[in-house]
């Protein structure tokens, strides 16, 4: 007979076993151990089944890839190559929870949006109060992105700002897409007062997912050209910034037993953080 596992409510407590120490029809009513370590260890408990059924947080990506194969079946398509699978991504539609959080914790009140996409991120900043301005080196990005914010198309390398002009620079996955990364650090460093916050995909976890045959998605992203563990981008980031704090988010791959981020944040600053 199958065993069920009976999780406790507040409508339904754990009923009392009788002649148990928490039974009332026991003469001791003294626990073996303090209630208040068995309520910490059930609500941790709790937590870990709550992390691990968790679903990922790029589950939407499963109807992309089951679309692509669909298409490809219907075609009759006798093979794939490597341009069809490695292939650049469209610009996000939402702010991140976290990062935005991020920035509204840490950012000075005018921001350079780097590689702004459609927008989405200063169109959500301009509304709590920020003064956001985005470039972006896709042109059609940019046309859509002006509908909605100040933006310029402009390569992050060479920025046509004049010293000091901002007091914070968000790149929000942007990173990793640059040809020259370290002359846009340094001309990040040059515009700004204050800091630089940024997102990027973590490389990390590779070393635990490959024991699985697993691989990341931003693996296939083709205009992926740099990546990054937590060292390697604080060792990037302190070529300019002396103070860096650094972060990650986006847990995924629960069932591995490990605690795997897919993202990597970081706050880079001129100033103690």
């Amino acid at each position: 007979m199958a065993s069920m596992l009976y999780l406790p409510t507040p409508q339904h407590p754990i009923p009392p076993i009788p002649h148990s120490p928490y039974s009332p029809h026991s003469p001791k009513l003294v626990p073996p151990w303090p209630l208040e370590v068995t309520v910490r260890t059930i609500t941790q408990i709790l937590r870990q089944l709550k992390a691990i059924l968790r679903p990922s947080s790029t589950s939407g990506m499963k109807k992309i890839y089951s679309d692509f194969f669909k298409l490809h079946e219907e075609n009759q398509v006798l093979m794939l190559h490597r341009d069809d699978l490695y292939t650049p991504g469209p610009p996000h539609k939402h702010f991140s929870q976290q990062m935005l959080e991020l920035v509204q914790k840490y950012a000075g009140k005018r921001i350079l949006d780097i590689g702004c996409g459609h927008g989405v991120n200063s169109i959500e900043l301009n509304k709590r109060g920020f003064e956001c301005i985005g470039i972006e080196i896709n042109e059609q990005y940019v046309q859509e992105a002006q509908k909605y914010i100040e933006a310029y198309h402009m390569r992050a390398e060479k920025l046509d700002f004049p010293d000091k002009s901002f007091d914070t620079a968000i790149m929000l996955e942007v990173l990793e897409h640059l040809e020259d990364p370290y002359t846009a650090l340094g001309e990040i460093a040059r515009v700004t007062r204050k800091n630089l916050i940024l997102s990027v995909p973590n490389l990390e976890p590779l070393e635990t997912l490959v024991e699985y045959n697993v691989i990341m998605h931003h693996f296939f992203e083709c205009t992926h050209l740099n990546f990054f563990t937590k060292s390697m981008l604080e060792r990037f980031l302190r070529k300019y910034f002396p103070y860096v704090k650094l972060g990650n988010f986006g847990q995924f791959f629960n069932f591995s037993g490990k605690k795997l981020y897919y993202h990597l944040n970081a706050v880079a600053s001129f100033e103690p953080i």
